[in-house]
């Protein structure tokens, strides 16, 4: 019974410190946690790229980031034939992010607006933005 009561403290420590908050984006610093967004974002490129452009038909676009005065910080193209799903989502979690970043560390922007491309083309396997009519 006593080696129980030694035991019980222990425990309810390491319980009570390993139940801490696993969301420690409070405690980065503006560096880290803009190189947690560019990350991101490299993982959405490395996406979007995995597969050569052979036909504009099997491509859309999307816009990406969040400007501190609102709207897009730009738009990239992706494949349709990758997991469209879970590419949308990151887009839509790096969105989201770049929002909170801005409002958190009070960033200023431009507040230009890119222009939305209206067509796909290919060239050298890769999608190149088309604008205009």
């Amino acid at each position: 019974m006593n080696k129980l009561l030694l035991f019980a403290p222990v425990l309810v420590i390491s319980l009570f410190s390993s139940c801490n908050n696993d969301d420690d984006s409070d405690n980065l610093t503006q560096e880290e946690e803009l190189a947690n967004l560019n990350a991101l974002f490299v993982a959405i490129q490395d996406m979007a790229s995995s597969v050569p452009c052979t036909d504009a038909a099997d491509w859309a676009h999307t816009a990406y980031g969040d400007k501190a005065c609102g709207g897009p910080v730009g738009y990239i193209a992706y494949p349709t034939s990758i997991n469209t799903t879970l590419f949308l989502e990151k887009v839509a979690e790096h969105r989201s992010a770049q929002e909170a970043f801005n409002e958190k560390w009070e960033v200023a922007s431009d507040c230009s607006l890119p222009g939305e491309p209206t067509a796909i083309r290919c060239e050298d396997g890769a999608p190149v933005f088309e604008y205009g009519s």
